[in-house]
């Protein structure tokens, strides 16, 4: 087995200012200090023509002005450096052209993604650019079966999404929780017109009820009946944890069934969640954590939501249930993960420390 210093691995991907300090990007570089990156906040003045005509030249939606930029800034800097591994972690987004990575440099290219099954196909109809990969990394198992269609099953990996264990703690005070409060995180993928029906429902039947909807201002058009809901766009990494502390359940109607880090934060805080069945996530939502309802189902969603609301023992449960279930994806287990991908995929052993 080849031994591989931090310093020859280089990192690709985005700082999404949604998903705060805690995402699995802004923790994948801490995982072996030492190593290399390219992310967007290197970036200035990326949408110019050339980046927008390499765009239109992929055929995918999915791939951006600033997916051209990554890659470009990407390439620079392995002209200054011997990178073995060159590894794309938002490759559903920001990889097309990496493979001349292999031809001018002979770096290994692992391409990350994220996407569900239904922007997997819609979003990225040319896959071409996936087959010059050397190792896919999927975050669902169900990414891993539809992409077997297309690619060899030998470069296909599972990688789960992680999250911070650590700090997405429950919280200690147990009446914290508003027996009235439930909430919705997000924008990706949410599915706002049930989660309209739904509350419609709720707040006929439970009047106090009260619905917050973080992180987004996507959706309020929705509500234009409802003044009292409220959206709470910017959020900081400390109120969101509060959030999900005071919160008794999280409500994710979803149009798609892409990995989610809500699902996981809220899971490791300890709080019940309502959500949608997909395929790509019934590794996260296999837990008696979560109720899982078919797409649309509002009336589902609703009733279960009443139920519980009047159950604070089986809040309990589930509360627990999901704490106990999320601890497999906690980011040390990730980075293990990672380790064993790069030894028995690519052949390398990572030398920490070197």
């Amino acid at each position: 087995m080849k031994k591989l210093l931090p310093k020859n691995i280089l990192y690709v991907g985005r700082n999404w200012s949604t998903m705060g300090k805690n995402n699995t990007f802004e923790n994948l570089l801490k995982f072996f200090p030492g190593s290399l990156s390219v992310t967007s906040k290197d970036l200035k003045g990326f949408d110019n023509r050339i980046y927008r005509y390499i765009k239109r030249k992929t055929g995918n939606s999915c791939y951006s002005s600033l997916s051209a930029s990554l890659e470009l800034n990407a390439f620079k800097k392995s002209i200054y450096n011997n990178f073995k591994i060159v590894h794309f972690w938002y490759g559903d987004h920001d990889y097309y052209f990496g493979y001349l990575f292999r031809k001018i440099f002979q770096s290994k290219i692992i391409v990350n993604l994220f996407f569900s099954l239904e922007e997997l196909e819609k979003r990225m109809p040319n896959k071409l650019h996936l087959k010059n990969a050397d190792l896919i990394t999927c975050s669902g198992k169900a990414q891993i079966e539809y992409l077997k269609k297309f690619i060899d099953e030998k470069k296909l990996a599972y990688l789960p999404l992680g999250v911070d264990t650590k700090a997405f703690l429950p919280s200690n005070n147990k009446n914290k929780r508003d027996r009235n409060l439930v909430i919705c995180v997000g924008n990706n993928r949410r599915d706002f017109k049930t989660l309209q029906k739904i509350y419609s429902i709720l707040k006929v039947q439970r009047p106090n009820v009260k619905l917050k909807l973080a992180g987004s201002l996507q959706g309020k058009e929705f509500f234009s009946d409802h003044p009292e809901v409220e959206f709470l766009p910017f959020l900081n990494e400390s109120k969101f944890m509060n959030l999900y502390h005071e919160a008794s359940l999280l409500i994710l109607p979803l149009l798609e069934g892409g990995s989610s880090q809500t699902l996981n934060e809220a899971l490791s805080s300890g709080l019940p969640v309502l959500t949608n069945k997909f395929p790509n996530l019934i590794d996260y939502t296999n837990t008696d954590g979560v109720m899982q309802f078919t797409s649309g189902d509002y009336h589902g969603m609703a009733h279960a939501c009443l139920k519980l609301l009047k159950d604070e023992s089986e809040l309990i449960s589930m509360s627990n249930a999901a704490r106990s279930h999320v601890l497999k994806y906690d980011y040390s287990h990730i980075k293990e993960r990672l380790i064993d991908i790069y030894a028995n995929y690519l052949g390398f052993e990572i030398m920490e420390g070197g």
